[in-house]
């Protein structure tokens, strides 16, 4: 073997290991090139990267430099420094073999037989198999720290510092963010917020000026005192962060006071309103260039992309439309004419819905719609609380088995079922808390209002400013929905109520009769259809 050119791999992870590891490895490559006439030309390291991932600068800078034939040998200190995913070991070991480079342990030796290949497999997957179980029980260890409230490391949220492994108040950055709460509810930007704070002092806790990132601040429930842990998936295979991926609300750890509140429920919500509405203006209502009343609420009913705005010309004369505008330009839905449609709607608001001849109609519409979603809740919590009795009662019987039954197996068995158990009845019991703030906070059936908030919005659809009827009808459609044959509007009827809790229904309307402004709609919800005539 004298004279080969051979090159040293060095890794370790961020399970427990240290740089010292490195030097330990590339102290026993270079022992075993000399001792058997390798020709060292090059150590390739990677540093506090896992070896289940082959996506390693180094290593695959080492792969890269296989192909251009600048060595014949890889020398590793073991093969777990080489991966620890038996795919990617086997993948790569075949890559370079096909290139005539081996793959050598200074302290395995395989032979190159049938028997020796097995024996090295096994050696992978036993590498695999720990790595595995090492992330189990980190993950699981990480999860029952979650349980009881505690810090994960990172930089604490602005508003709160560590103090024992627990979150409690930093009083200065909480009045900082109690501000940037209030001064959103006022219709405060961004940059005037950050104006407000960096001017008047506030800071945060390592002396850092704000900038203009409030959003996810505004956005996080751990201000109304609820603890959340497991939201989002961690890196994917490429090592990315997937922040913006969020789990299934069975993987999530919630619970409700598991810290100190800072922000009240009714500033939260109105605040997650306002942010909801800024969402679906993809410019703002002022926009001296904005020519369409509508764009931000349409989406196709075929594809689902959204509509925007557009001029059609036909003969020889323009008018503007919204239209679907898919990436892939296979949608089929057509457009629709914008003046129609807009004139369309505020006319069904004005003189129909907010008719002040039609206000008994009105209310009693509102009043169905509200029994139905209030009705809903209850029964959200009457299926928490039959879940939770339902729970309670296994675990009776499995106590009651474990007393009678001497087997030792069985009622170990049972008590970790029982511990199961336990812990979904907390998983149960923080939903039914959220459910119940929801329940909290529905408005009061008043008839009054309702009138009185109806005739505010038939006055405000009067105005010739197209900004303020913009940004009335903002407020009463969710959405709108727009297919070949028909299209949608979702309506707000929770703001005749001036409440936060959704209420709503869908007016469905034929394109045909949109452009000739007739009325022959039919206002649905999700709960049952009914034809209404306003």
């Amino acid at each position: 073997m004298q004279g080969i050119e051979a090159v040293g791999y060095a890794r370790f992870s961020s399970d427990k290991q240290q740089e010292s590891s490195i030097t330990v490895q590339l102290a026993e490559i270079r022992k075993f090139c000399a001792a058997h006439n390798l020709n060292l030309t090059h150590e390739y390291v990677d540093e506090a990267q896992t070896g289940t991932n082959a996506n390693r600068r180094d290593f695959q800078r080492m792969i890269k430099d296989a192909t251009e034939g600048k060595f014949k040998m890889v020398v590793v200190h073991r093969m777990d420094r080489w991966a620890r995913n038996v795919d990617d070991a086997r993948y790569y070991k075949k890559y370079l073999a096909k290139l005539g480079i081996k793959i050598i342990s200074t302290i395995e030796d395989f032979e190159e037989t049938p028997e020796g290949e097995f024996f090295e497999l096994m050696s992978m997957g036993m590498a695999e198999l720990y790595s595995k179980k090492l992330a189990r029980e980190s993950v699981a260890g990480k999860l029952a720290n979650a349980r009881e409230c505690k810090i994960h490391g990172g930089t604490p949220l602005l508003g709160y510092r560590v103090q024992g492994k627990k979150y409690v108040i930093d009083e200065k950055e909480a009045e900082a963010v109690k501000i940037i709460f209030d001064l959103t509810l006022q219709g405060y930007g961004y940059v005037k917020i950050r104006n407000y704070l960096n001017e008047n002092g506030y800071r945060h806790s390592d002396g850092r000026m704000f900038s203009i990132h409030f959003y996810d601040i505004l956005r996080n429930r751990k201000y109304l005192g609820e603890y959340v842990y497991n939201r989002c998936y961690g890196k994917d295979f490429n090592g990315k962060k997937n922040s913006h991926k969020s789990k299934s609300p069975s993987e999530v750890i919630r619970i409700a006071g598991g810290l100190p509140r800072i922000i009240d429920d009714r500033t939260f919500f109105k605040v997650q309103e306002i942010l909801d509405e800024r969402k679906r203006r993809r410019t703002p209502p002022d926009s001296p260039h904005r020519k369409y009343l509508l764009s931000g609420l349409l989406s196709c009913g075929g594809c689902g992309k959204a509509f925007c705005g557009g001029i059609m010309t036909s003969h020889d004369r323009k008018y503007p439309i919204y239209r679907c505008n898919p990436h892939d330009g296979i949608c089929r839905v057509k457009a629709v004419n914008a003046t129609h449609l807009e004139e369309y709607l505020v006319k069904v608001l004005h003189n129909s819905l907010f008719n002040s001849a039609n206000y008994i109609n009105l209310a009693e519409l509102v009043k169905l719609v509200y029994i139905k979603t209030h009705d809903e809740l209850q029964t959200k919590v009457k299926s928490i609380d039959d879940a939770i009795a339902q729970k309670q009662r296994l675990i009776k019987d499995n106590e009651s088995k474990m007393t009678q039954d001497e087997l030792k197996t069985l009622r170990k068995y049972l008590t970790e079922q029982n511990c199961q158990l336990k812990w979904e009845i907390g998983e149960l019991e923080q939903e039914k808390v959220l459910v119940q703030e929801r329940k909290d906070y529905y408005p009061a059936f008043n008839v009054k209002k309702i009138r009185k908030n109806a005739s505010k919005y038939r006055v405000r659809l009067e105005t010739q400013d197209k900004k303020e009827l913009r940004s009335t009808i903002f407020e009463l459609i969710h959405s709108i929905k727009i297919s070949n044959d028909t299209i949608e509007f979702r309506l707000n009827l929770h703001r005749l109520l001036d409440g936060h809790e959704p209420m709503q229904i869908t007016l469905i309307e034929k394109r045909d009769y949109i452009a000739r402004q007739e009325n022959h709609y039919l206002l649905s919800y999700e709960f049952e259809k009914l034809t209404v005539k306003l």
